[in-house]
């Protein structure tokens, strides 16, 4: 399958509402279209903000499919994962908004709990800053070693990858060796999830 560029996505997303692209950016509360006239000319990509403003208002549009190419434009109605635009550690942290932005539908990740960024560079290289993170819930027995993982103790929460598990603690580690091995003991886990997949916007 040939993977659309930013531009002829929009332009079906334009099409499929019968608008045309003025209207279009004024129902999505643009004062003005350049800025979309500007993707459809391959000027730019779909901005992580554009694409959440357009799922706002057409939440049948698959906010992966949008942003990055990957799936199909309409979501399916039987696996929709529920996507924020907060970071994943405030929803970690059991500050989840009241409603999700969009929703969204990835093979292989419909078991997921919500999808989410991560806007912290602690994980680089490993995981770029603004990457979507697709989470599903766990308990701490069900995390194997190498997986990466997003935990919340109290008020911290952190994504790390799991270095070792046993029924009183979970080892994880960052992505460099400047950030030491932490343990976390299970009984201290709020909330546990792990990283099924990570979706890395790029301009190319």
């Amino acid at each position: 399958m040939i993977k659309l560029t930013s531009g002829e996505r929009l332009e079906r997303v334009v099409c499929w509402t019968g608008l045309n692209t003025s209207s279009f950016a004024t129902h999505i509360g643009l004062s003005s279209p350049q800025s979309l006239y500007q993707i459809k000319a391959g000027k730019h990509q779909i901005s992580r903000a554009i694409a959440e403003r357009i799922c706002a208002h057409y939440p049948e549009i698959d906010f992966g499919w949008l942003f990055a190419g990957e799936g199909e434009m309409l979501r399916p109605q039987n696996t929709p994962i529920p996507y924020y635009a907060a970071d994943c550690t405030e929803i970690a942290l059991g500050k989840t908004p009241a409603t999700p932005t969009s929703y969204m539908s990835v093979e292989g990740c419909g078991d997921c709990s919500f999808v989410a960024p991560y806007n912290s560079r602690s994980m680089e290289p490993e995981i770029r800053q603004g990457s979507l993170l697709f989470c599903k819930s766990v308990e701490p027995d069900e995390l194997t070693s190498g997986e990466l993982c997003l935990l919340a103790t109290g008020r911290v929460a952190w994504v790390r990858r799991v270095a070792e598990v046993t029924p009183e603690e979970i080892f994880v580690v960052g992505a460099s060796s400047e950030i030491a091995t932490q343990r976390v003991r299970v009984e201290q886990v709020e909330r546990l999830y792990v990283v099924k997949a990570l979706l890395e916007w790029k301009n190319v």
